[in-house]
């Protein structure tokens, strides 16, 4: 492939969550003119239900960044009538969008990135009963494990782990569909779950733009949280975790804290979940909730906080691990695949046992006794340009493009 704009379909998935994973799909086309890629979506045919997605890709057209094919208004669109080069699914969910494709009459390549396991995120939270590298088999303990530290049903995590397994299986059996493992562990996770068809793991799977960055770290505001906790209000990422990190390090340090608690909420019973506990675990007062903030105003409460504290049990990649070393701020968290594998060497990086709030809290407790919080922190400050430019977001569109070359000259030569 040379130069010339590539036509991708873009399938939107029908999605009332602003995941990390549509972050990245709306940043893709937000800087695909540096990659020479013209993305028309396809919405799905109920619209988008949520607010913030739409409010994304309206603008996106606004700017002429992005076409928009809304099947109510505008019909069906196929390859002879002004279909692109290929098909692009922006997510691991790609049963449900892959019936549309070919309802819409689109031939392929088709494209799938996979942030995650499809029902499960990772296999991640498998570690907090010491299965480091998990096989299918080893998905028998998952319901029981999800019980014990999500507070899931074992009906639904048993029906999870058997989704999971079967859409992996069956991927393996589409004709001419191709997988971006957004990370090194995705694609372990896949293939420890047996698939055995080609992955593609770009260099730069994620991006943070520095403009935003730069604005938060203008100026020398007081650090104003012991410690700040960013993401959804979820089990898989820590949220009912973070009451019991709380209550430990609180007992550790022998003072009241106050801990900035940022991000949305997913389901109701979680959020109630989370303020029993801290009640009853007497940490009440010690949680500042803030709820789902604006990126300047998340950037400048992550600036002001010590540490980011993040017992999550799911992630990739972990978009709120770069963004808390750009601003300069120490993480403490679990150790995950992505905290391992991705995040492991560089500065400021503390990891505990997975599924041990006790533990991650002594490593936070670490930081006070210690007294090498400021040596953390100037460690992260030094090394935040050179995150900035290795993850960048023209880097990401550029590993993007050569993605869809790549399936587009596969397609090729199987035909």
């Amino acid at each position: 492939m040379g130069a010339d704009e590539l036509q991708v379909d873009l399938f939107l998935q029908n999605m009332d969550v602003f995941s990390g994973g549509i972050e990245r799909t709306m940043r893709l086309v937000e800087f695909s003119p540096h990659a020479g890629i013209r993305y028309t979506a396809h919405l799905p045919p109920t619209g988008i239900p949520n607010a913030e997605i739409r409010t994304h890709v309206e603008g996106l057209r606004a700017r002429d960044l992005l076409e928009v094919h809304d099947p109510r208004r505008n019909g069906r669109r196929t390859r002879a009538n002004g279909g692109g080069d290929l098909v692009a699914v922006p997510t691991e969910y790609w049963w449900p969008a892959w019936r549309r494709v070919r309802a819409a009459g689109l031939p392929g390549p088709y494209c799938f990135d996979f942030h995650q396991l499809p029902y499960l995120g990772t296999l991640d939270l498998l570690k907090a009963v010491r299965v480091d590298r998990p096989t299918a088999l080893d998905l028998v303990r998952v319901p029981g494990v999800q019980r014990r530290l999500y507070g899931d049903s074992l009906a639904l995590s048993t029906f999870q782990a058997l989704a999971c397994l079967a859409s992996v299986r069956a991927f393996t059996l589409l004709k001419d569909g191709h997988i971006l493992a957004i990370t090194p562990v995705v694609a372990e996770n896949l293939v420890s779950l047996g698939y055995g068809g080609t992955l593609h793991v770009p260099e730069t799977p994620n991006g943070i733009a520095a403009d935003p960055v730069e604005k938060a770290m203008a100026g020398d505001e007081p650090v104003q949280y012991d410690g700040v906790y960013v993401g959804r209000f979820h089990p898989h990422k820590g949220y009912v975790d973070l009451p019991r990190v709380v209550a430990h390090l609180k007992d550790r340090l022998g003072r009241d804290l106050r801990i900035a608690v940022c991000g949305s909420v997913t389901f109701r019973r979680h959020q109630a979940r989370f303020a029993r506990l801290a009640r009853e675990l007497g940490v009440e007062r010690d949680l500042v909730v803030l709820g789902r903030l604006d990126r300047d105003e998340l950037y400048r409460t992550i600036r002001r906080s010590k540490m980011l504290l993040y017992p999550s049990y799911v992630d990739g990649f972990s978009l709120t691990v770069l963004e808390s070393l750009c601003l300069g701020v120490p993480v403490v968290a679990y150790n995950i695949g992505a905290l391992d594998l991705i995040w492991s060497r560089k500065a400021a990086v503390y990891r505990s046992p997975v599924g041990d709030p006790a533990a991650l809290a002594g490593v936070a407790a670490g930081l006070h006794e210690d007294g090498t919080w400021e040596a953390a922190r100037a460690a992260a400050l030094r090394q935040a340009p050179g995150l900035l430019e290795e993850f960048s977001w023209e880097r990401v569109v550029r590993d993007q493009r050569r993605f869809y070359e790549r399936a587009i000259e596969e397609g090729g030569r199987a035909s």
